[in-house]
């Protein structure tokens, strides 16, 4: 097992407007190589950053993801870059993969700029405080209107404070604090609800969002002719159901990527029956397989499980993966 540092720009993104947008991307990954690790190194890195810049603008065209949410959405797209960056044609098996992306931020918007006040609106205030300095009261009755708490207390030199008017202010305001109360619980019930249901909304968008990204969804039924290799990978999650397939050369069936295969009461003759490697996992019920070579080959994190099925020939497993059920 090897590891690598991972690291440097990506080609231009397409932004809201069409713009393009530059981002940097940094990371780890471990792989599985035959040869030199250090000289295959800048080739897996050169590919992984490429497939990264594919997977990113392809999301980003079809509206799947925004630039300030890239971020966030990078882990989910890392199974696609894997798939994509075709590290398996030049022989490395690639078993962990940890990206993050450095988005560069919106400048700030402009401060709208306040104007001083000119000489002649200046000029006008002074004049108008001037006259209103040399307004003489003495012939005048005199009126007052205070707002205390939201309640109008009128009085005059005249009348007097006037009573009436305020306790019919206070009826009217114990009626509005009710009416208003009511009212305000239900806008707050009706902004609960509303949050709930869009919360609820999104849980169930980003789980099926999520299913679809890893496969964890119901599988496809898929065809073969069963007269030559049958292949999956990326997120494909697939099943073949009661094919009979007989092969003279190479191997029958290949999961790679993420693959999710289920094989049901299938028989196949072949060289070699399944060969599986990366993240693939690969399910047999019933049916049987008969090879001369390798009935079974997993490789990398790579799964295959048996269950009632006749195999003849022999198995094997190297890195993590697994084979179960003969």
């Amino acid at each position: 097992m090897h590891t690598a540092k991972i690291g440097g720009p990506l080609a231009a993104l397409p932004g809201p407007s069409g713009e393009p947008v530059s981002c940097n991307v940094f990371g780890d990954v471990a792989f599985e190589y035959a040869g030199d690790p250090n000289a295959i190194q800048p080739h897996l890195s050169n590919a992984i950053l490429q497939a990264t810049g594919n997977v990113l603008a392809a999301k980003l065209r079809a509206n799947q993801v925004a630039i300030p949410t890239l971020s966030a959405s990078l882990p989910h797209f890392v199974p696609e870059i894997v798939a994509a960056c075709g590290a398996q044609g030049f022989g490395v098996q690639i078993t962990q993969l940890q990206l993050q992306i450095v988005v560069p931020q919106a400048a700030p918007p402009p401060q709208p700029m306040v104007m001083p006040p000119t000489p002649m609106q200046s000029a006008a205030a002074s004049l108008g405080q001037a006259a209103a300095d040399h307004l003489d009261p003495r012939n005048y009755e005199y009126e007052a209107k205070i707002n205390v708490g939201g309640f109008k207390i009128k009085a005059s030199t005249d009348g007097g404070l006037d009573t009436q008017g305020l306790k019919n202010q206070v009826k009217d305001k114990a009626k509005s604090t009710v009416i208003w109360w009511a009212a305000g619980c239900l806008i707050v019930g009706l902004v609960f609800l509303g949050l709930a249901g869009l919360g609820g909304y999104i849980y169930w968008e980003a789980q099926k969002g999520m299913s679809a990204s890893s496969g964890t969804g119901p599988a496809k039924a898929a065809t073969w002719d069963g007269k030559g290799e049958f292949s999956c990978g990326g997120n494909d999650n697939v099943k073949l159901e009661g094919i009979t397939a007989s092969l003279s050369s190479g191997t029958a069936v290949k999961a790679s990527g993420n693959c999710k295969l289920a094989l049901v009461n299938c028989n196949i003759t072949a060289p070699n029956g399944i060969d599986a490697s990366a993240n693939a996992s690969v399910a047999v019920k019933g049916g049987s397989v008969t090879s001369t070579g390798l009935a079974a080959k997993a490789g990398a994190a790579a799964r295959i499980t048996f269950s009632g099925t006749k195999v003849t020939g022999k198995t094997q497993a190297s890195g993590t993966a697994k084979i179960t059920g003969i």
